[in-house]
């Protein structure tokens, strides 16, 4: 559904004569979905500067692209909207790295958007609800365990002497120290201000806004009171 969002965005940007790129991401699974073509359709249209990158692990949950698509890939769908369609092995850094960045210069030049489909692999379950042995084979995944990413770059960025030892641990000792952060933030309850309900809603607030606001406004004063009383 964040797919006609980010047209929106990137229409909203070029009217307003900002050099913005929208970059919308979505799974394999999600292709198959009612906004993921209604979101190219109207980007083709208005050639928004946006960026549609699908992340093809090769399975919705449980579903298999097979049983999603009869297009030989997911980029051919691109032809159907007008627009230009690549396909990137997604295990190549380096690839998707330039890929992406051409199609953003394409956007920002006038040129309109791009499907771009990066062919990977989910090595885990989808959820920890999910059994996915019920549909694939272990010997699958040890075949894509072999083109893990990181383990690829790491290996390239070695051959051509831009990577040690020590930058490689320091890479992961640092990216354990972000993941344990992210994760810490993650279980942190935000403090919510229920009157944030009222704010960016409209420029001008109508009269209704206005008089649920201060509503709102007065029942918090009155719980807040009796709570008062109460203690």
């Amino acid at each position: 559904t964040q797919l006609p969002h980010a047209v929106g965005l990137a229409h909203a940007a070029r009217l307003k004569g900002d050099d913005v790129v929208a970059l919308a991401m979505v799974g394999d699974g999600g292709t198959s979905e009612g906004d993921f073509h209604e979101a190219l359709n109207f980007a083709a249209v208005w050639q928004a500067p946006v960026v549609f990158l699908v992340q093809n692990n090769g399975f919705a949950i449980s579903v298999p692209l097979a049983k999603q698509t009869a297009a030989p890939s997911l980029a051919h769908k691109a032809v159907g909207y007008g627009m230009p369609g690549r396909l990137v092995d997604g295990n190549d850094a380096a690839a998707v790295h330039e890929v992406l960045s051409d199609a953003v210069r394409h956007a920002r030049a006038g040129g309109g958007p791009t499907l771009i489909e990066a062919v990977t692999y989910r090595v885990e379950a989808h959820t920890n609800a999910d059994d996915a042995t019920r549909y694939r084979g272990d010997a699958e995944v040890e075949t894509w365990k072999q083109h893990d990413p990181i383990a690829l770059l790491e290996r390239e960025l070695t051959g051509r002497g831009l990577l040690d030892e020590a930058g490689a641990e320091t890479a992961r000792r640092d990216a354990e120290t972000m993941a344990a952060d992210l994760r810490a933030h993650m279980n942190e309850d935000p403090a919510l201000d229920p009157m944030d309900l009222f704010a960016d809603v409209y420029a001008e607030p109508t009269p209704q806004l206005l008089e649920q606001r201060e509503q709102l406004r007065a029942e918090l004063a009155a719980e807040a009171e009796q709570e008062g009383v109460q203690g």
